[in-house]
């Protein structure tokens, strides 16, 4: 009998990190990373993917540290009481605006590839509401839901990347490593946060049934991700060159609509990539939302997370709807992830790390 006491397993874990990460970065990532390093944008993206795997060891050095607390439990542990519950607002905030950015982001896709007649309002509560409803239900829930669905997302990548390998001049990938230090370095802020959503290890301890294994299967989660994105990344490059590639909006969607299924099978291949977009920022948005609701109760102490999520509907609906155009959105998105981003996915977790470092223990170690 399967257990049903809103606990996971290391594969759901494992799926959990992949389906959460895996998002609005599949269409974009390409021309960001391609603005930011040329033909070494993939390099860059592999650099990007290691630092987040050294981001996981820290969050789940601590959270079997502290594998009952949770996240504001820990804190206030590490910290005090006081100053762990500050420490824990710019989450709640990050979540929100996370959350209210991949919305809009949905629904401006949407509208321009889908669903043109269409507003943008319409588009947007529709979503909110159903990834609020799966929220609700627990993070087992959750789990299975994207156990369900991940080999459907699988076969889609497989399909995808069949298709764009043939016809790809993979010689307009050259020179290797032609992008200077500094701004390989300074590149990493754009590409690390394509990653964003593996945050969800700051929480997630109190609901694993094994936390000792939490590292070894979340990073094969990431890893995956990094995978599919070096990939997207080259087969853009090879097919369209620098300047190409980094002149489109959606490059992603561009190199599927320029390849082609022999005998033509299929014959609107980037209905398949929307099919996988729209699952994917589906599971990532009902992933932070689940995260803010169980922050956000334990800040208030609130004991029921599900009765929390729900306030947050109209607040989302009302933030996604702010700024007039996808250029506004797109600047919000890299103030929001140059700030309270790097706050929840490497400073937080250093600090938590290098504290839990130099004090003593007093709870009894998780057994895995």
């Amino acid at each position: 009998m399967t257990p049903n006491d809103d606990k996971i397993s290391n594969i759901q874990l494992c799926v959990l990190v992949f389906n959460i990460v895996l998002g609005i970065g599949i269409l974009t990532l390409p021309a960001s990373l391609t603005k930011a390093a040329e033909n070494d944008g993939w390099i860059l993206c592999i650099i990007s993917g290691l630092l987040c795997i050294l981001s996981i060891y820290f969050m789940c050095y601590v959270g079997n540290k502290y594998a009952e607390y949770g996240l504001v439990g820990t804190l206030k542990k590490l910290f005090g009481g006081f100053v762990g519950t500050a420490l824990a607002i710019p989450i709640i905030l990050y979540y929100i605006f996370f959350c209210s950015v991949e919305v809009r982001l949905f629904a401006e896709t949407a509208k321009l590839y889908l669903l043109p007649n269409t507003s943008l309002e319409i588009i947007i509560l529709p979503l909110i509401i159903l990834a609020v409803l799966l929220s609700r239900t627990g993070i087992e829930s959750i789990a299975r839901f994207f156990e369900s669905i991940t080999p459907f997302i699988f076969f889609l990548i497989f399909v995808l990347i069949t298709v764009t390998i043939p016809k790809s001049d993979y010689s307009n990938i050259r020179p290797f490593l032609g992008t200077p230090l500094t701004k390989l370095i300074k590149g990493i802020s754009v590409s690390i946060f394509s990653y964003a959503g593996f945050e969800i290890l700051l929480l997630i301890f109190p609901y694993l049934r094994t936390p000792k294994k939490a590292f070894k299967f979340s990073s094969a989660g990431l890893i995956i991700i990094i995978v599919f994105y070096v990939f997207a990344d080259i087969q853009c490059l090879a097919k369209f060159g620098v300047k190409e590639t980094e002149s489109f909006i959606y490059p992603t969607i561009s190199l599927i609509r320029a390849s082609q299924v022999p005998g033509g099978f299929i014959e609107r291949l980037e209905g398949l990539l929307l099919a996988l977009w729209v699952t994917s920022v589906f599971t990532t948005l009902v992933g932070l939302l689940f995260s803010l609701s169980v922050v956000l109760s334990d800040v208030l102490k609130h004991k029921k997370p599900k009765h929390i999520v729900s306030m947050f509907i109209p607040i989302i609906y009302i933030v996604a709807l702010w700024g007039d155009s996808v250029a506004e959105l797109f600047e919000l998105s890299d103030k929001l992830m140059n700030t309270l981003g790097l706050y929840s996915i490497g400073i937080l977790p250093l600090l938590m790390f290098l504290f839990s470092l130099f004090r003593k223990r007093d709870v009894k170690k998780s057994e895995g």
